[in-house]
C-alpha cells in the first residue's frame, strides 16, 4: 500500500513536470519578445562615416557621438544647456575664471572612473591637435588646472559668452586611452578605434603605461568588444557592420539611474526616406531618423499604428559657394544665383508647404538674435541678369550662353545629395532658371559622403546644397566663419575670410550684455548677407514618423528623434523624463566660490505636453537571459523523467 501511494505521488509529480514544461515552452516566446521590445531600432538614412570621434564631419557621425560620449551639459527641448556630467559650476565676476565640478560615480565604458584628469587632458589635447570639430570649444581657454579628483578650473584668454554651449557641449575623452593614441599617431584624427591593427598598437601602450587596475579594465573591454571607441555615454558600441548597422547596448554603469530605458539601440541603414518609412510602417524599425516623404503623409496619418509628429527643424537648408573659384568667387555672380532661386516654388511645390522660407543667417526660431532686415534676394531673373551684366558675365559670341569676365566659356556645377529628392529637385530648378539668363549649369547628385569629401576635404566644388544647424546658431559662428576653419577638413569650405567680420565676432563673444551682443550679431548677419558665402533657403517641418507602441518620445525643435528620446524610448508606457543633474553646492575641497551661478532647473523633469507624446503599450515581460531559459527547461525535463521512472518503479 505504501509503495503504491508513493508511485501515485511520483506519477503526479511527473504530470506536473510535463505541465511545467509546456508552460515554460509557452512563456519562452514572451520572454524573448520582452528582449525584442527592449531593443530600440532607429531607421537611419546613411551609414555613419567616421569611427574616430575627433572627426564629426556629418550629421550621422554626430548621432553616434551623441549617445556614446557624454558632456558637461546637454541641450534641452528648450534649446538651452542643462547640467549633465556637471554637478556644480561658478565663475568670477569678470567671467574669465570658471570652475566646473564633475559628478561622482560616472564611468567610462570600460569601467574606469571619469575624473578631472580626463577633462584637463581633453582640453589640452584639443588645444594641441586642433581637431576642427572640437578646437573651437577650447581655443579661448588659456590654461586649466585640476583642483581635486572631480573639480577643474579654467582660465580664459578672453570672456566667452557662449561657454556653456561650446565648451559645455564638447565631448570628453578618456585620458587612459587617448594619451596613448597620441603616442602612436602624430595626427590622432587618423586613429581608427575599430581597426584591429590600430587597437593592438594603442592597447600595447596602454598596458605598458597605465596602472594594472586601469589597463586590465580596458583590456577586458577590448577582448569583449574588439574596439577602443570607449566613451561615457548611455550606450556602448558593440557591433559595427559596414554600411548596414550600428549595434549598441546600455552602458552597465551609467551614472543616470534607470537610463537609458532600452537595453539595446540599433541604428539600421535604409538607403532612402521611403525605405525608412516602410521599415517603421512594417515594424522593422521604431522611429525614422530622416523626415518622412511628403507623398506618404496622408497614408501615415491614417495608420493607427503610427504617430506623425510635426516639428520645426533646427537645421536650415542652404546653398554653399566656393569663394575661391573664379566664377562663384564673384560676389555679383553669387547674388545672381540667389535671385535665380524661386523659394516660393521650393516651399509650396517641392515641399508641399511642409517648410518655411528662410532669409536670415540665424535660425528664425532664435528671434532675439535674428536680423530681419537682411537682404531677401527674392526670385527675380531680371535682377539676376543685370547683376551678371554688371560683373562682366556677357554673351560675347551671341550663342545664348554667357562667357566669364575673362571671355572664357564656363559651366557651373551644383552638387546635391542624391538621397534627398527635395534638394536634387532644387538643383534641377536652379539649373533651369540659370539657363533662362544664359548661365550654363549642371546638377550632379552625389552620394552624401562623396559630396562631403569634395566640399569639406578636397575643397573642389562650386555650389552645393546641404542642411546644417550650427551655421545658423550665433554661438557657433567662431567655429565656421573664420579664417582658421578655411582649410581642408575645416568648417569653412567656402573660403570666407573677412577681417571686419572676425573683429566684430571676437567683440561679440566677449560682450557680457545680451542686448549689446545681439546688436553685434545682427551686424554680422548683414555682412554675411552682403558677402553671401551661403544662401539660406528653408527650414523643414521635421516629421520623424514612429511606432505608436514606442513610449517616452520627446518631440522638440529638430524632431522626435533626439538624445532625450534615445534615453527615454521604451515599450512599457513610461512617460519621458529629463533627468538633468541636480546641482550640488561646492564641496570643501573647492576653494572659496568665485561667483556662484544661479540655475533655475535643479530637479529631474517629467516631460509634459506638448513636447512629449506617450502611448500605452502591451505589457512587457521582464527580460530573462536565453541561457537561463534553456537551463530551466533542461531542469524541468530532467525532473519529469526522473519522477516518471520512479513512478513506474513503485507503482502497481
Amino acid at each position: 500500500m505504501f509503495t503504491t501511494n508513493i508511485g501515485k505521488v511520483f506519477n503526479r509529480v511527473a504530470v506536473t513536470s510535463v505541465l511545467l514544461l509546456i508552460l515554460t515552452a509557452s512563456v519562452m516566446p514572451a520572454v524573448l519578445l520582452g528582449q525584442i521590445e527592449e531593443t530600440l531600432v532607429v531607421a537611419s538614412m546613411k551609414y555613419i562615416k567616421n569611427p574616430n570621434p575627433l572627426k564629426e564631419e556629418t550629421w550621422y557621425d554626430w548621432w553616434l557621438n551623441l549617445v556614446t560620449y557624454d558632456r558637461l551639459f546637454r541641450e534641452g527641448p528648450d534649446l538651452d544647456p542643462h547640467p549633465w556630467l556637471c554637478s556644480y559650476y561658478e565663475h568670477s565676476n569678470d567671467g574669465l575664471v570658471w570652475t566646473f565640478r564633475l559628478v561622482e560615480g560616472a564611468y567610462w565604458h570600460d569601467g574606469n572612473p571619469i575624473t578631472s584628469e580626463d577633462l584637463v587632458f581633453t582640453i589640452e589635447f584639443y588645444k594641441r591637435y586642433k581637431p576642427p570639430s572640437w578646437y573651437p570649444s577650447v581655443e579661448f581657454i588659456d590654461r586649466v588646472e585640476a583642483l581635486d579628483k572631480y573639480t577643474v578650473r579654467l582660465y580664459l584668454s578672453r570672456f566667452n559668452a557662449w561657454i556653456l554651449r561650446t565648451f559645455g557641449y564638447m565631448i570628453i575623452l578618456p585620458k587612459h586611452v587617448w594619451s596613448h593614441v597620441a603616442e602612436v599617431f602624430d595626427d590622432p584624427t587618423f586613429f581608427n578605434p575599430l581597426s584591429p591593427g590600430d587597437v593592438e598598437k594603442v592597447m600595447s601602450r596602454i598596458e605598458a603605461g597605465e596602472p594594472k587596475d586601469v589597463s586590465s579594465k580596458t583590456k577586458d573591454f577590448v577582448s569583449r568588444y574588439g574596439h577602443l571607441r570607449i566613451g561615457s555615454g548611455p550606450y556602448v558600441l558593440t557591433r559595427w557592420v559596414e554600411g548596414e548597422l550600428l549595434d549598441l547596448v546600455r552602458h552597465p554603469k551609467y551614472f543616470k539611474a534607470g537610463f537609458p530605458r532600452a537595453a539595446r539601440l540599433i541604428f539600421k541603414v535604409y538607403a532612402t526616406d521611403e525605405a525608412q518609412y516602410l521599415a517603421v510602417k512594417k515594424g522593422d524599425a521604431h522611429i525614422m531618423m530622416w523626415t518622412a516623404p511628403y507623398a506618404v503623409l496622408d497614408e501615415a496619418m491614417r495608420d493607427p499604428n503610427l504617430v506623425v509628429p510635426k516639428s520645426p527643424d533646427v537645421y536650415v537648408g542652404f546653398l554653399g559657394f566656393n569663394m575661391r573659384d573664379p566664377i562663384t568667387g564673384n560676389k555679383n555672380f553669387r547674388k545672381a544665383v540667389a535671385y535665380a532661386l524661386d523659394k516660393n516654388f521650393v516651399i509650396n511645390t517641392l515641399m508641399l508647404g511642409f517648410a518655411e522660407k528662410v532669409y536670415t543667417f540665424v535660425h528664425p526660431g532664435l528671434t532675439f538674435w535674428v536680423n530681419l532686415e537682411v537682404p531677401r534676394y527674392d526670385f527675380d531673373l531680371s535682377m539676376a541678369a543685370r547683376l551678371l551684366d554688371d560683373a562682366g558675365f556677357k554673351d560675347v559670341d551671341r550663342d545664348g550662353w554667357r562667357e566669364s569676365p575673362a571671355g572664357e566659356k564656363f559651366e557651373v556645377t551644383i552638387y546635391t545629395p542624391e538621397y534627398d529628392p527635395v534638394r536634387v529637385r532644387i538643383g534641377d530648378i536652379l539649373v533651369e532658371n540659370l539657363g533662362k539668363i544664359g548661365v550654363r549649369a549642371k546638377n550632379v547628385p552625389l552620394d552624401f559622403d562623396t559630396m562631403v569629401d569634395y566640399v569639406y576635404n578636397q575643397l573642389k566644388f562650386q555650389i552645393y546644397i546641404i542642411e546644417n544647424d550650427a551655421n545658423f546658431m550665433p554661438w557657433y559662428y567662431s567655429s565656421f566663419y573664420v579664417e582658421e576653419q578655411a582649410v581642408p577638413g575645416g568648417n569653412n569650405p567656402w573660403g570666407f575670410v573677412n577681417k571686419e567680420f572676425e573683429d566684430i565676432l571676437r567683440k561679440a563673444e566677449a560682450e557680457p550684455s545680451d542686448t549689446a551682443r545681439a546688436d553685434l550679431y545682427k551686424r554680422l548677419q548683414l555682412i554675411l548677407a552682403e558677402e553671401l558665402p551661403i544662401l539660406p533657403i528653408y527650414v523643414r517641418y521635421w516629421i520623424q514618423v514612429y511606432r505608436r507602441e514606442l513610449s517616452g518620445v520627446v518631440d522638440m525643435p529638430g524632431g522626435a528623434l533626439n538624445f532625450w528620446t534615445l534615453i527615454n524610448g521604451n515599450f512599457r508606457g513610461l512617460a519621458a523624463e529629463l533627468p538633468y543633474t541636480v546641482l550640488q553646492p561646492p564641496v570643501t575641497t573647492v576653494p572659496t566660490p568665485l561667483a556662484t551661478v544661479t540655475i533655475v532647473q535643479t530637479t529631474p523633469i517629467t516631460v509634459t505636453s506638448p513636447v512629449w507624446v506617450t502611448y500605452t503599450a502591451r505589457v512587457e515581460v521582464p527580460y530573462t537571459p536565453p541561457e537561463l531559459v534553456v537551463a530551466a527547461v533542461v531542469a524541468v525535463v530532467a525532473v519529469g523523467v526522473l519522477m516518471f521512472l520512479l513512478g513506474r518503479r513503485y507503482g502497481k
